[in-house]
């Protein structure tokens, strides 16, 4: 009897525990399902890289730290995936391993949605070691600009570029070229990371001073009427943003002081703002070619007067660009249900104007409005409202006129998809024939063009399959997971088009088709030649020395070109660069390591029908350096450096400007380290000459 109340107690213990255990099982569920519901991830990241880009050694190892928001409770748990596990390796814990040279991507996914990642391309090869600017240090006065430059060690990094970052932007804000614009009074620190994930880095700290303003008189004292029958200024014409030509009435010698040349902005302002020349030219003493300092650019509808006091004769002109007609296109891609985020350039479109313009804006997508925003008196553009209510594709034209007359014709493309439709956007890509040996000045070789485009479909169930429905013989199709990419590899000038099919993997009912075009034009070979003021052919002695960037005019931004060479890389002695670019008009620039001299040569036509042959004038001097030791000469030290760290080049030639220099430059020869300096007076009459450096042990 008491066995059998002894079995039936522990029954009931065990039915006990089991209903325990059932109902714990039912009330647990994984944590990332049960948050599904009350959140939602808006974003993968990684936070310890500077950019989404890593150059790892072979057989080293980097751990990406993910950064993952969202709103809401959801898991911030994510998977890694690799692209190539022969080139990279990815663990569960984001630890990555180097295998062999080459290039492999790295997905960073949302284990909670995986349509949220982050991807991260990843280099096997030659990382940076050591980031060094060309200033430490500087002082700048408010409104004003300057550029810093960055160089890597070693020459051969996978990867060069930088990241530059500003640690306060209220006093300096910086641009990705290094452009640093100081904005009030106070010290900040301007940054360039390297972007190869490395974690090399330099700084320079940068001291900005208050602008110095001068009050003009109420009544400035105007240059009176020349006298009858003296020399005065018959005309003035602006040749481009940086040169100006002066015609006198007869032939007179003057000299770059004598000239005057002032600026300003508003036409009922006065001039108080007087701009730096960097050189005066003539061949004849009656025409006058002016060349104004980088800092001193003109900009649409400034206004400029010059002027020759001692002639007691001026003129006035106004720098305006002819007004243009342009048409461009976008491609929007949404999800039905999506509203407008106003932190996104999605939500907006600002178009490329002078002042004011007025919009017409034609039929938009069901749920879909605008409103235009005034920034400030002098511009506006329109910002998008609403909430997409139907899935499809949508076409909206907008047209647009500004103060000067420039007009755009403008069309935009939604594309709004959702899980019973597919969208992609139809690519056109630009291109133009290429002759790899143009760079070392070769002038043979095959003018070729290659090039992807990356088609990326939206909306279904995110799986796809691709089919190609037609294609050029020089076009193919390469499936990338999630993505695709059309290529092209081509040696004649043409059009090329691949129609593709997109479908759902996991309903073949729904689909979409997308075509993807490579527009392939005729490259035409250009080439410069770059002197001094005496005519001396610039002679490349050290990297980066002087870089020439040629610019497309046009303003189609799906078919710009920017480009930019060394001058004189392949031959030291030439002084010349070729460029290989389709027929059109460019903006040249010349620049020198520093950022101290620049000078442009304003809408140069390339066309088959010409040499394509140019030449420009730096408004320079040649040095040429030695030694005054002769165990050590000048090609064994390294920069000329100025006492504020300004450098100004390297070896046996230095290209000066106008002023006084004092250079210092060290070396190191058996264990001993030696310091050389040199001191320098370039002018007008004294130039072009050879300076000797005095060389000490230190």
């Amino acid at each position: 009897m008491k066995e059998r109340r002894k079995n039936s107690l522990v029954r009931r213990i065990l039915a006990w525990v089991i209903a325990a255990a059932v109902a714990v099982s039912i009330l647990t569920v994984p944590q990332a399902e049960s948050y599904a519901a009350g959140g939602k991830v808006t974003k993968v990241a990684v936070s310890n890289l500077p950019a989404k880009q890593l150059t790892l050694k072979k057989g080293k190892t980097f751990t990406l730290k993910p950064k993952v928001t969202v709103t809401g409770k959801i898991s911030k748990k994510v998977t890694y995936k690799t692209s190539n596990k022969k080139v990279v390796a990815v663990n569960a814990k984001g630890k990555i391993t180097a295998k062999k040279k080459g290039t492999a991507k790295i997905y960073v996914i949302s284990k909670a949605d995986k349509k949220k990642k982050c991807t991260i391309t990843v280099t096997v090869g030659t990382p940076v070691t050591k980031v060094k600017l060309n200033k430490t240090k500087s002082t700048m006065t408010v409104g004003k600009k300057q550029t810093l430059k960055a160089t890597v060690t070693p020459k051969k990094a996978s990867s060069k570029a930088v990241v530059w970052k500003s640690s306060n932007t209220k006093v300096a804000t910086v641009t990705s070229k290094g452009v640093v614009k100081a904005k009030k009074a106070g010290t900040v620190t301007i940054t360039a990371t390297a972007k190869d994930g490395s974690g090399k880095k330099a700084a320079c700290k940068i001291t900005v001073k208050k602008k110095k303003t001068a009050k003009p008189a109420n009544d400035p004292t105007p240059i009176p009427p020349a006298p009858t029958g003296s020399v005065v200024i018959k005309s003035l014409t602006i040749l481009g943003n940086a040169d100006i030509q002066v015609v006198l009435s007869a032939k007179q010698a003057l000299k770059a002081s004598d000239f005057t040349v002032s600026s300003k902005v508003n036409g009922y302002g006065k001039y108080v703002r007087k701009c730096v020349l960097d050189s005066v030219t003539t061949t004849d003493q009656i025409t006058y070619r002016i060349h104004l300092n980088r800092q001193d650019v003109l900009f649409n509808n400034n206004m400029i007067q010059v002027s020759v006091p001692k002639l007691k004769t001026s003129k006035e002109a106004v720098y305006r660009k002819a007004a243009s007609t342009i048409t461009t296109s976008e491609v929007k891609i949404f999800a039905k249900g999506d509203g407008f985020n106003t932190k996104k350039d999605i939500t907006y479109y600002k178009p490329d104007i002078s002042g004011l313009a007025v919009f017409t804006v034609g039929e938009l997508p069901p749920g879909v409005s605008y409103k235009e925003v005034q920034t400030g008196s002098n511009s506006n553009y329109l910002e998008f409202t609403g909430v997409f209510t139907a899935s499809g594709i949508y076409t909206t034209k907008i047209d647009v006129v500004d103060e000067l007359g420039n007009k755009i014709h403008h069309t935009i493309t939604w594309k709004v998809w959702d899980a019973q439709t597919i969208v992609a956007e139809d690519i056109i890509q630009y291109g133009y024939l290429q002759n790899p040996d143009a760079a070392a000045g070769k002038p043979d070789g095959a003018y070729t063009s290659k090039s992807d485009a990356q088609i990326l479909p939206r909306g279904g169930s995110s799986t796809y399959t691709y089919e190609v429905v037609s294609k050029a013989d020089c076009m193919e199709l390469t499936p990338d997971g999630f993505y695709a990419y059309g290529t092209i590899d081509t040696r004649q000038a043409g059009t090329y088009s691949m129609k593709v099919k997109i479908t759902d993997k996991k309903d073949s009912a729904i689909f979409t088709y997308c075509t993807v075009t490579f527009v392939i034009t005729k490259g035409i070979r250009v080439k410069g030649t770059f002197v001094d003021l005496d005519g001396h052919k610039i002679k490349n002695t050290v990297s980066d020395t002087f870089w020439c960037y040629i610019k497309s005019k046009w303003t189609d931004r799906a078919y710009s070109i920017d480009l930019k060479k060394e001058i004189g890389k392949y031959n030291s002695s030439t002084g010349t660069v070729y460029f290989d670019v389709p027929e059109g008009n460019y903006d040249i620039r010349v620049v020198n390591k520093t950022g101290g001299v620049e000078k442009y040569l304003e809408n140069y036509t390339v066309s088959a029908s010409t040499s394509n042959n140019y030449q420009i004038v730096l408004p320079l001097y040649q040095i040429t350096v030695a030694s005054d030791n002769t165990a050590l000469g000048v090609s064994s030290f390294g920069e000329w450096e100025e006492a504020d760290g300004t450098l100004r080049g390297k070896g046996e030639y230095l290209y000066l400007p106008v002023g006084n220099y004092t250079l210092t430059s060290t070396a190191e020869k058996n264990g001993v380290t030696y310091q050389a300096t040199l001191k320098i007076s370039v002018t007008n009459t004294t130039r072009s000459a050879t300076v000797t450096a005095h060389v000490v042990a230190k």
